[in-house]
């Protein structure tokens, strides 16, 4: 905790004097949308990007789930109260959360017979992939992580109908939880199981109402509908190196189904499992499979890895974190065009070539082999 609080000042710290990611600026864009326009049409043209004459360089869809723009209302109310970037808020919220997410997990790995690494822990504190991505990048990856934790520590401690709630809250920051959905639910028996699924409906809906229920084909395109960057990390990237644009494309599509599909086939095989795998390993190995297999990357989503590494020896976690973090360092100096970072604008800024698609390899490929471990510490339980 007291690592885990140090990180926390340095990530708001970092927060407090940088601007953070283009991802920050299309945040503030889409708040000035929603002033301008409302939700509706947010969804329809998204929000653009402008140099300092005004003229436009770049426009976004908005992709995310609909409670989000309850969150932009309510970011968008506190900047003005407070006075303070919203910016400045996001990443706020997310070094909070990542403090959140080190208590859920002591919580969690308190009810698993498994036997944790202090130094894997350590470094779950620790992690340089979190101070870079909850201190400068922004976004809400870090959120979702905390409010899928909270899912997994109710889901073993709490009324089964509140792990729903918060898996459908953490749905409703970004649709990646529901991926864990199957898991958690088979995790439960009978009746609970039941009251998990509701609950998890009930407040995904509510979150998303009045949106919902008055544009759901507009909801549906473009949130379940959106496709990440692809052509930058894992097997995408050789598609795109040695494929034509109509190949990578198909891959895309095909892979998106493809995901689902062995996601959904780990889950029922972990359920069928006897003994029962610890619901923290479930979750780590879907969530490496996932970044593993995802035909589409943002390196924020390497947040949604870090706290699983607390299974892992202290060796393996040491070679994610240090991997993954000097992909990201490489990552932001090139956006940044060079350290100390102030604005990583990927969109001005072409960073995808050259020595850092290497180490974005080198960093998947311990994805792939912890994904492996994971799985073989499964058999093992």
């Amino acid at each position: 905790m007291l690592v885990a609080s140090l990180s926390f000042a340095g990530k708001v710290m970092i927060a407090s004097r940088t601007i953070g990611t283009n991802d920050v600026l299309f945040w503030e864009a889409n708040i000035q949308k929603l002033r301008e326009a409302g939700p509706v049409a947010l969804y329809e043209n998204g929000s653009t990007l402008r140099k300092g004459d005004g003229t436009t360089y770049h426009t976004e869809v908005f992709n995310q789930p609909p409670f989000m723009v309850h969150i932009l209302f309510l970011g968008d109310w506190l900047s003005r109260q407070t006075q303070i970037p919203f910016r400045f808020w996001l990443r706020f919220t997310c070094a909070v959360a990542d403090l959140a997410s080190i208590m859920l997990l002591f919580g969690i790995i308190r009810r698993t017979p498994l036997r944790i690494s202090p130094t894997a822990m350590l470094l779950v504190a620790a992690s340089p992939l979190s101070l870079m991505i909850s201190g400068f990048h922004g976004n809400t990856d870090p959120i979702m992580v905390a409010l899928l934790l909270l899912a997994v520590y109710l889901a073993q401690a709490g009324p089964p109908w509140l792990a729903g709630a918060a898996l459908g809250l953490a749905a409703g920051i970004k649709i990646v939880p529901l991926f864990f959905a199957p898991a958690l639910a088979f995790y439960l028996p009978g009746k609970k199981r039941m009251a998990f699924v509701a609950g998890a409906i009930g407040v995904f809906f509510a979150g998303a109402l009045p949106l919902v229920i008055e544009h759901p084909g507009l909801i549906w395109s473009r949130v379940f509908g959106y496709s990440p960057m692809n052509g930058a990390w894992g097997l995408s990237l050789f598609v795109a190196a040695f494929g034509t644009e109509a190949q990578a494309q198909a891959y895309a599509h095909i892979a998106k189904v493809g995901l689902v599909l062995v996601l959904g086939a780990i889950s029922i095989w972990l359920h069928a499992r006897k003994p029962r795998t610890p619901m923290v390993l479930q979750c780590g190995l879907l969530a490496f499979v996932l970044l593993s297999l995802a035909p589409g990357f943002g390196v924020q989503y390497l947040a949604w890895l870090v706290p699983w590494t607390c299974v892992l020896s202290g060796r393996q976690a040491l070679t994610f974190h240090g991997s993954a973090g000097l992909f990201l360092v490489w990552f932001y100096t090139r956006a940044a065009h060079g350290f100390p970072w102030h604005l990583a604008n990927t969109v001005t800024a072409g960073v995808w070539y050259g020595p850092l698609l290497f180490v974005g390899v080198v960093c998947w490929l311990v994805v792939c082999w912890l994904s492996f471990t994971m799985f073989q510490a499964t058999r093992k339980c």
